[in-house]
């Protein structure tokens, strides 16, 4: 199926297709299935995608948007577990109430260069990251909100002044992670040590205090009160 830049696609089923280094930029695509398709460096810039499913219960082969220009994408409401997302161009992208369990999103760039400076944007809402491999990324900045990151990989990405509220991010693997200045408000964790990240400037509420400081094996009790 031939599709042009700024199409508006419902409900197809691509099984199998190829669209490797096509143009599919400023397309809409609502409720289609894309199984074993292939987008390797396609243009999707300013594409969306809502309520598609890019794997199925019965697949071993699912999508793969490796080296993709994915820059100020939406995804909502989609199936992407275990889609190859590695490389992308994919400034300003946004995943919304997504399953991305399992997903490989490592050694992309999120970043908009402007002068001498480099913008950074990248938005992830009420979606299933667990498992999945952000490795090797630079996300000053970004936004995780109301995410369950369940042994998810973040080795070597920075994520300072990010936004982190709300999340779960439970057994992540975190060697090299920075999150200077981060948002931690409202997210729960068990690993996240201060004798192993830099967390100087992080934001959290009095009650996370207890989850910072297990991992260095302190005993932590209750205050005791006077009695009289």
């Amino acid at each position: 199926m031939q599709i042009e830049p700024g199409a508006d696609v419902s409900e197809q089923v691509f099984d199998q297709t190829d669209f490797s280094r096509s143009d599919l930029s400023d397309c809409t695509f609502t409720g289609c299935s894309f199984i074993g398709t292939q987008f390797r460096a396609a243009d999707l810039a300013r594409s969306s995608f809502e309520r598609c499913v890019f794997n199925d219960s019965g697949s071993e082969n699912p999508a793969d948007f490796s080296q993709a220009n994915l820059r100020e994408c939406i995804f909502a409401h989609c199936n992407l577990t275990v889609v190859d997302f590695q490389r992308l161009k994919a400034y300003d992208i946004r995943f919304e109430h997504c399953q991305m369990m399992g997903v490989d999103m490592s050694k992309s760039d999120f970043r908009l260069p402007v002068g001498d400076a480099d913008l950074v944007a990248a938005t992830f809402s009420h979606c299933n990251l667990s498992y999945a491999n952000l490795s090797n990324n630079y996300l000053r900045e970004s936004t995780f909100n109301h995410c369950r990151m369940l042994e998810t990989t973040l080795d070597y990405v920075d994520l300072s002044d990010a936004d982190l509220q709300n999340n779960e991010l439970h057994n992540i693997n975190g060697t090299g992670m920075a999150l200077r200045g981060a948002d931690l408000r409202g997210s729960t964790f068990n690993n996240i040590s201060p004798a192993e990240i830099d967390l100087d400037g992080v934001q959290v509420s009095y009650n996370q205090l207890v989850m910072l400081l297990e991992p260095l094996g302190l005993d932590i009790h209750p205050d005791l009160t006077e009695r009289g």
